[in-house]
């Protein structure tokens, strides 16, 4: 049986939905509005103190919650001869639901960045893979109103690890305890000779898509001047 290596990802895209993290500071606001609304029915005055005492600490509390999964660490990222999974081992029925294969031979290239706790990984994928994409604009937002009425209920979907980016079509992971060599030297001994792997000494550079290349217009011939 083929050896399967397992790293470490960092952030709630492993385990939570696109869009999530950012219902975190709409529920704490609705909360304190409701707060707030309750002080007002009160016949007796409520002292300025303890309304902003709470209110401080319910601001607290979301920047607790908001730094705890942004730095929350899950085995989401296997590999091994037969190419690369990305999301959460589960028992579920539909393990689709929670993680997708990335065949090698649906790779392009493997390019990293080193970063302070790790690294950051960009899978670019082949013109013939089968590609999970990412939600529309509007499916998006119905699916964030959703979440924000019954985020125990959607907030159990498709993790954002699992959809690809477009244009082009590639997948961004932030990997832990783990430098570029490192994995490099893992993947060379189960990816096949034509995937190439290349470390950047940046991340910037795979942060964003490189930019299309212009196509050179031909020159217009010299128009001949009559007499």
């Amino acid at each position: 049986m083929d050896e399967i290596y397992t790293f470490l990802v960092r952030g709630p895209a492993s385990r939570l939905p696109r869009g999530y993290l950012w219902l975190i500071p709409v529920w704490f606001a609705v909360l304190g509005g409701l707060v707030a609304l309750g002080i007002g029915y009160l016949t007796s005055p409520v002292p300025v103190w303890l309304v902003g005492w709470e209110i401080s600490c319910m601001l607290i509390a979301a920047l607790v919650l908001i730094g705890v999964l942004l730095t929350v660490r899950h085995h989401a990222f296997r590999v091994n001869k037969t190419g690369i999974w990305l999301g959460i081992s589960t028992a579920r029925k539909r393990p689709r639901l929670r993680q997708v294969h990335i065949p090698w031979a649906d790779i392009s290239q493997v390019r990293m960045a080193p970063q302070r706790y790790g690294l950051l990984l960009e899978i670019a994928l082949s013109p013939a893979a089968r590609i999970v994409t990412r939600p529309s604009f509007g499916k998006q937002a119905l699916l964030m109103l959703a979440m924000l009425v019954m985020p125990f209920g959607l907030g159990r979907g498709r993790p954002a690890l699992t959809a690809a980016r477009c244009d082009p079509p590639r997948y961004l992971i932030r990997l832990c305890d783990v430098q570029p060599a490192q994995l490099r030297h893992v993947l060379a001994g189960v990816k096949p000779s034509d995937v190439p792997v290349r470390i950047a000494t940046k991340a910037a550079a795979l942060r964003y898509p490189p930019l299309p290349l212009q196509r050179l217009r031909p020159r217009p011939s010299g128009a001949t001047i009559r007499s």
